[in-house]
């Protein structure tokens, strides 16, 4: 049973639940019991949650609400189940219902769960950025506290991993956030020097992210299988990537995003390894995995274009000097964010000096409730 690992600000669309137009006052106890249970039935937790789902088909959809409160959050709201039965027949979003006699909620059966595919997918990534910097011993309530400055966050994931030592699941001080809408990540992403408490935090998106981390697992296998006794090189001459293999495009349309090219690309069966673009940008490059690919890849085009949206995009390959030139900044970027990804760790460590020995506060509930395919950092 999944419960209290991740907590949303909100869910639904709002709208008016009282006929008359008018809406309950509710207390800041309610609102938490509200946002909790409209968790537990939110697009987000319960297409992933077994126990929930279990339950769910039992009674046409419905929950005893004596069921809910052995979930450890809502517990820790409250156990009456009066109490819960009085808040949520004060929500607002239309996700969930009441029975008549205030024992049982069920999710609205006219909002059914969005299909998990990969368009879904694509649309959550979009919108879901990571964050590091927190403090370890920070609870998810701390980080939720924290979040509320902002525009809505849909779900907050801590990032955990497994002490050898205590066999425990702890904060790594990382969390990835997912916001209602795309502009609203963007808004905190454009954020400089945002800081928790006295900490700098490290915030990109989650799709960067992952790439990142990619990159660099990519180098360190490579370093690894170089033949003992070679002289080790300096860290940008590390990445070593393939020539014959970049693409300039520009004409696209001023809403045109990195999902959207690639999309337009992946169909003509060349393995994209990076797109160098962001939402407004007047020209950009896509990187392609394999060397000498992109020619091959052009002449597939007609015209060199491809239709993007209302625009006819056009592409043309880097060659020569113009390439490497575009490579060899590619990699001094790479090589600039491993160091300060480098650099970030060796602060994080100084300014907890002298804690070495300490006991730290454990979050016992806060763990996620799916594993996240991305190494530490």
């Amino acid at each position: 049973m999944t419960d209290e690992n991740v907590v949303p600000a909100s869910n639904g669309e709002e709208t008016n639940d009282k006929e008359n137009g008018t809406e309950e006052e509710q207390t800041d106890l309610e609102k938490a019991i509200i946002r909790q249970v409209e968790y537990y039935f939110g697009d987000l937790n319960l297409p992933r949650d077994k126990f929930l789902r279990e339950q769910v088909k039992l009674d046409d959809g419905w929950v005893p609400l004596e069921v809910l409160g052995t979930f450890n959050r809502l517990a820790k709201l409250s156990t009456d189940s009066d109490v819960v039965a009085k808040a949520l027949n004060k929500s607002t979003s239309g996700l969930i219902e009441v029975s008549e006699d205030n024992k049982k909620v069920r999710r609205n059966p006219e909002m059914p769960i969005p299909e998990m595919n990969e368009e879904r997918r694509k649309e959550l990534t979009s919108r879901t950025i990571y964050i590091k910097g927190f403090p370890k011993e920070a609870s998810l309530d701390d980080i939720l506290k924290y979040f509320k400055q902002f525009d809505e966050v849909e779900n907050v994931i801590m990032r955990r991993y497994q002490d050898r030592l205590s066999k425990k699941r702890l904060f790594k001080g990382s969390v990835f956030a997912t916001f209602k809408t795309k502009e609203q990540a963007e808004k905190l992403v454009e954020m400089k020097d945002l800081k928790y408490n006295e900490s700098e935090l490290l915030i990109l998106w989650q799709e960067n992210y992952l790439q990142q981390k990619q990159e660099e697992y990519a180098a360190k296998k490579d370093k690894k299988d170089k033949k003992k006794g070679k002289e080790v090189k300096e860290d940008k001459e590390d990445f070593k990537l393939p020539t014959g293999t970049v693409l300039h495009f520009s004409q696209g349309h001023d809403k045109m995003t990195r999902e959207d090219v690639k999309e337009a690309l992946t169909p003509l069966g060349e393995e994209i390894a990076y797109i160098d673009f962001k939402v407004g940008d007047a020209e950009g490059w896509v990187r392609l995995s394999k060397e000498n690919k992109a020619k091959e890849l052009v002449e597939k085009l007609t015209d060199g274009k491809v239709k993007i949206g209302d625009s006819e995009v056009v592409f043309r390959v880097l060659e020569e000097e113009e390439e490497k030139t575009y490579l060899n900044k590619t990699i001094e970027e790479m090589s600039k964010r491993r160091k300060n990804m480098k650099n970030f760790k060796q602060n994080k460590g100084k300014s907890f000096k002298g804690k070495q020995g300490r006991k730290r506060k454990q979050d016992q509930t806060d763990g996620p409730p799916a594993k996240v395919k991305a190494t530490d950092s």
